[in-house]
């Protein structure tokens, strides 16, 4: 919806006259009552009634007074007691590989999957190697293992993959998303031998004593063909039965604006076609990963969305994964990885700052925002370094650019953020995927540190809190959830100074989750004009038991006043 759209709309409003209630134009499509309306509008937090008009929101306030907007074809909706607010917007995440992970063998530990060992794992990709989707990639293939919850406390090797097949290639991609294991098969496919040299940024790792490789991957070693493989199928029918699954999986969880937050030219092709061919019925806004820039020079690059899809500007990756230890870090792991020794404190994806430095000049000189991955305080380092040297460049732009994830930030490193006016975009799902795990990785006094959400926020900084789909469920319930409360697995508590209200972390994936991309004015809250994106849940996130706030379903999801999902 363009803002010309928007700004007609609302003056029309204003001049209408109030005896005109029942002009065509100022009668209702939808009137929304009967249950909490959190609108996310500090001038007008708690509404009774909502008024839809040609899929914007047309009236907010008391029922008596919208229900004066219904005529005789304005449908009603009591939500019972249900709780209505705007719709999902996730701050960073990966809108295509959502088919993969709805498609391919879940591989996750509980309560999101029941893999608990390799055994468990094996079998869960044996399930998937006799199902129908196998030919759809050529590759038996499953999302989301943990080596740190599996009872065997380690990767999955390729001898024990072979045991998936022989014959067809195998690939078990980490929680992270940064690391994989492949089978015997899937290393030849790959092309990787015993002679093959490690990628810049990226470990093929060995057997013990040998250059053979053991199946295991890490970063540029393994994330250009898992996104070759399971984010871009062979065949247009593939690639569209893996969108449609995708999206359907983004409805049902209340997501109204999803990200493409590591997009390729041929994840930008896929997401074109499937926007211009068959018709996303959610925004997606994807930003193109600095390794081939040439979709930068199309017309989706652009603020406005052309049948609900758009470039939203570049990504640059600085590190790796926290939790498979290949996130960049200026102190040792206490624990570190099986084939590195004492001492070892991840690597950098772009050792050279002048590279960075180069891309970020592009960026402002086009009037490009950019989200950087910066997981270690190495990284973020090396991100600061880099935004000072170049924040010249931009001169008056508002480009807003994004840290993303700043799992390891230290107190410092969020005071030269907040001078260099960087949105930290932070992932505290950590604190309950992880948090066990990290006390063992880097100490427990580091781990009660990881996404310092309150800190971000006391410094007046608009911070937002994401899913990372699919490395985790797109369940942006279960992200609010560790944002408040910051529980582990095994229940304790990682750092209750970081925690933040149930308010706060609601505003991360909405209001705050618009501006972030530059949509504040069109979506995030409910408000008179805007976008009528809205999400029905099963209960009031700000009033129930905080530590229930995970166990919130989302029962409706309603993009620009059509309902796209709704729960059976």
């Amino acid at each position: 919806m363009r803002m010309t759209t928007r700004i007609a709309f609302i003056i029309g409003l204003i001049l209408l006259p109030a005896c005109s209630t029942t002009k065509q134009n100022k009668v209702a499509d939808t009137i929304y009552f009967g249950g909490p309306i959190l609108t996310i509008d500090e001038s007008n937090p708690l509404a009774e009634a909502v008024a839809v008009q040609n899929g914007l929101i047309m009236a907010v306030g008391s029922k008596n007074e919208v229900m004066q907007l219904a005529g005789s074809n304005t449908s009603t909706v009591d939500l019972a007691g249900k709780t209505l607010l705007p719709g999902f917007i996730d701050p960073h995440c990966h809108f295509v590989g959502f088919g993969a992970q709805a498609v391919g063998a879940n591989l996750m530990a509980p309560p999101d999957g029941t893999v608990k060992n390799i055994n468990d794992l094996v079998a869960e990709l044996q399930k998937f190697a006799n199902g129908p989707d196998v030919k759809r990639t050529g590759w038996i293939y499953g999302l989301g293992y943990d080596n740190a919850m599996l009872a065997e406390g380690r990767h999955p090797t390729r001898a024990e993959l072979d045991k998936v097949s022989t014959t067809i290639p195998v690939m078990a991609t980490h929680i992270s998303g940064h690391m994989a294991a492949v089978n015997s098969v899937g290393l030849a496919e790959l092309g990787y031998s015993k002679d093959t040299k490690d990628p810049v940024g990226g470990v093929i790792r060995r057997q013990s004593g040998s250059d053979i490789p053991n199946g295991v991957l890490e970063e540029l070693a393994a994330i250009p063909p898992m996104m070759r493989i399971l984010m871009a199928p062979p065949t247009v029918e593939d690639q569209i039965y893996f969108m449609k699954r995708g999206e359907e999986m983004a409805k049902s969880f209340g997501y109204t604006t999803a990200q493409e937050g590591r997009c390729l030219p041929t994840t930008h092709d896929i997401l074109t076609n499937y926007a211009q061919n068959q018709g996303l019925e959610i925004d997606v806004v994807s930003y193109i990963d600095y390794s081939d820039l040439s979709p930068m020079d199309s017309t989706w690059n652009s603020r406005e969305y052309n049948k609900h899809y758009r470039i939203g500007g570049m990504k640059i990756t600085l590190d790796g994964s926290p939790q498979a230890r290949t996130a960049w870090r200026t102190v040792p792991y206490v624990l570190p990885p099986a084939n590195q020794s004492k001492g070892y404190k991840g690597y950098p994806a772009i050792p050279d700052d002048q590279v960075v430095i180069d891309l970020f000049n592009k960026a402002n000189a086009n009037g490009w925002q950019v989200l950087s991955h910066a997981n270690g305080d190495a990284a973020a380092d090396q991100l600061i370094r880099v935004a000072q040297a170049t924040r010249n460049s931009y001169g008056q732009q508002d480009l807003r650019h994004v840290l993303i994830h700043g799992q390891f930030l230290r107190q410092d490193q969020l005071d030269s953020i907040a001078k260099l006016s960087l949105i930290p975009s932070l992932f505290p799902m950590h604190t309950f995927y992880w948090g066990d795990w990290y006390d063992k990785i880097i100490g427990p006094e580091y781990a009660q540190k990881i996404s310092p959400m309150r800190s971000s926020l006391d410094r007046g900084m608009i911070t937002t809190s994401h899913s990372d789909s699919p490395v985790a469920r797109p369940n942006l319930m279960r992200v609010m959830d560790a944002t408040v409360n910051r529980t582990s697995r095994s229940g304790k508590v990682m750092g209750p100074n970081e925690r933040i209200t149930p308010m706060e972390a609601l505003k991360s994936f909405t209001i705050w989750g618009a501006y972030q991309h530059f949509e504040e004015d069109t979506k995030g809250s409910l408000e008179v004009g805007k976008l009528a994106d809205l999400v029905i849940l099963s209960d009031n996130p700000l009033t129930v038991d905080p530590t229930t706030i995970g166990n919130i379903v989302v029962l409706e999801t309603i993009k620009e006043g059509k309902t796209i999902y709704q729960a059976k």
